[in-house]
């Protein structure tokens, strides 16, 4: 049991959304009388998270898939849609002259029990239509390839987009380097070291089919890429193109 808990608790935040949601659950056992929405909104979020909470579950996802994705069961639950609907239904049930300041304290408790997403380092404001941001789209523009797929080596904070924006475009890591703990030689050497090593990079980009090399500006190499067969192209966005035409596949 303490597995399953320790994942609701890392994902409840401060709780106050979840304790609201027990209370949008409680409201309607108690007022709605639709079998349906009874069925969609109260039994079947309240079945799925003893489900989800029973420790032989977490025991079986975590044979037949990877347990670091358990969190994303509990998604199932339509906390959301429960909310929205029991702040409307509670503003339509009363009918007295501060209904007008029901919905706006409604409102307020919602606001006031979650968090402002842009503090969290993992979103940021959109620069376009894609919600990713700009410089991967420029970056990925300019290597893409009609009938050709690429592979290159980008910085941490960009290598999660890559594949939302261009699927021709691969990587010797992804965004496991990020939230599984995982090593790879490559990314260890291009994020964790302060001066890494050009002909380092150069060796351990080609032993992967980079034909691209990016990196920031702002980070410092000791050495050439261009005298490593990696030739500059041009900078985008504040980040170094290096490109290998050898490497690429198709």
């Amino acid at each position: 049991m303490s597995s399953t808990v320790s994942v609701w608790q890392n994902i409840s935040g401060s709780g106050a959304l979840c304790a609201l949601y027990l209370c949008a659950l409680i409201f309607l056992l108690l007022t709605e009388k639709k079998k349906s929405l009874r069925i969609l909104l109260v039994y079947f979020p309240l079945l799925w998270f003893i489900i989800l909470l029973c420790p032989f579950t977490y025991q079986v996802s975590a044979m037949l898939l990877d347990e670091e994705i358990y969190y994303r069961f509990f998604w199932g639950l339509p906390m959301t849609a429960t909310l929205a609907y029991s702040g409307v239904k509670l503003y339509e049930m009363y009918r007295g002259r501060l209904r007008p300041l029901l919905g706006a304290a409604v409102l307020v408790v919602f606001m006031l029990c979650g968090d402002y997403v842009y503090n969290n380092w993992q979103f940021s404001q959109a620069e376009n239509e894609y919600h990713i941001p700009q410089a991967v789209v420029d970056i990925c523009d300019f290597m893409h390839r009609p009938g050709k797929e690429v592979v290159a080596v980008f910085p941490a904070e960009l290598m999660q987009y890559v594949r939302q924006y261009d699927c021709t475009i691969y990587m010797p890591y992804g965004r496991e380097m990020l939230f599984l703990d995982m090593s790879d030689e490559l990314y260890t050497l291009m994020e964790n070291t302060v001066n890494p090593d050009a002909g380092q990079i150069c060796e351990l980009a080609a032993e992967n089919g980079c034909a691209y090399i990016v990196i920031s500006e702002n980070k410092i190499v000791r050495g050439s890429l261009e005298q490593c067969g990696y030739v500059y192209i041009q900078t985008i966005d504040g980040y170094a193109l290096y490109f290998n035409e050898d490497m690429l596949i198709g």
